[in-house]
């Protein structure tokens, strides 16, 4: 929450992983960070700042191990609907020292910035066991509870309540980030939580 007025917040606050595109590294130029500006510059495909509106980022590379448990988030798509919005300034996990190539390696040398989101209508969010029934769960997907296996499974488009933070092929029962949420699916995208955006 911050102090403007009509500015009330009242999301459910989690630090998040901003998905940024592709970041071009520069010598020519400063970025600021610790009171200081420092080399190199940055510039961003997809830039993040406080105030945005993002979705979550569906990729099959943000398992909650690679994460570190945290959701990625991205700018508002039709495929990434309104699911929270960005309450602090953005900062780097590991500023990178060249132009970044993909986002898998990105994500493994920790080259991304992170934030606080507030998300929109979630309740909780824990970590739990999946099902391990062999049918992925991608990320944003509702899911529902198997008594059978004592673990989360796939839902298909149903919106149960529950969804997924991250991504798991569920190939053996193993951990995700589950959040609790009546938010619904997305026309964009039917099989991930979020608002309808327009464009």
């Amino acid at each position: 929450m911050t102090d403007y007025a009509g500015d009330y917040g009242g999301g459910f606050p989690l630090t998040c992983i901003l998905y940024e595109g592709a970041i071009t590294v520069s010598t020519s130029g400063t970025h600021y960070a610790g009171g200081k500006n420092k080399q190199p510059s940055f510039a961003f495909a997809a830039e993040i700042s406080v105030g945005d509106y993002v979705g979550l980022f569906v990729d099959t590379a943000n398992t909650l191990a690679a994460t570190t448990g945290i959701p990625v988030v991205t700018t508002v798509a039709t495929t990434a609907p309104i699911f929270g919005r960005v309450v602090t300034e953005p900062q780097w996990a590991n500023a990178p020292s060249s132009t970044t190539s993909t986002w898998a390696a990105d994500l493994a040398r920790g080259a991304y910035r992170k934030a606080i989101v507030e998300f929109f209508g979630v309740t909780a969010a824990h970590v739990a066991a999946t099902s391990g029934d062999s049918t992925a769960l991608t990320l944003g997907c509702p899911v529902k509870w198997d008594l059978s296996a004592n673990g989360w499974m796939d839902a298909g488009t149903t919106v149960t309540a529950a969804f997924t933070f991250h991504y798991d092929a569920n190939t053996a029962a193993s951990d995700v980030l589950i959040g609790f949420s009546a938010v619904p699916m997305s026309t964009g995208d039917a099989d991930c939580i979020g608002y309808d955006t327009i464009t």
